[in-house]
């Protein structure tokens, strides 16, 4: 009988919480989480960090995590991740001292962004945006 109760009060506040987190964003992805760590951080270390600097940076983070958590646009949030983790890969690179297999260019006619494979040698071009053909050497 009491274990009933419980469990229907908790499937209240389930509801209620699937209701007010419908449409939104409501992921915890790589931005949210290096966002997290650096609030954890901060926050451990304030007391070292003069002026309150530390628990400023710590609250910022806090609130920029909850705002992407709530936000109800939800693309713009997956494409701030999706730069996010090309960001982080060419700094994880930059450190383990690779290079980008691929060589990055743009179309003379309407600058659409390409890459193509290193090492090919020339090759021919298409252009998936205005179907311009050119010769790029890779």
């Amino acid at each position: 009988m009491l274990g009933n109760r419980w469990m229907q009060r908790l499937m209240n506040v389930y509801q209620k919480y699937a209701y007010l987190m419908r449409g939104r964003y409501g992921r915890l992805d790589q931005i949210n989480k290096a966002l997290l760590i650096i609030w954890a951080v901060f926050t451990i270390f304030d007391h070292w960090i003069p002026y309150y600097i530390g628990n400023i940076i710590a609250l910022a983070a806090f609130l920029l995590v909850i705002c992407r958590f709530c936000s109800k646009k939800i693309y713009p949030r997956s494409n701030e991740n999706q730069k996010f983790l090309l960001w982080l890969n060419r700094v994880k690179d930059f450190f383990k001292g690779k290079k980008s297999p691929y060589t990055y260019f743009k179309c003379p006619e309407c600058k659409q962004k390409m890459r193509a494979p290193k090492g090919r040698g020339k090759i021919k071009v298409t252009c998936k945006n205005c179907h311009t053909q050119f010769v790029k050497k890779v």
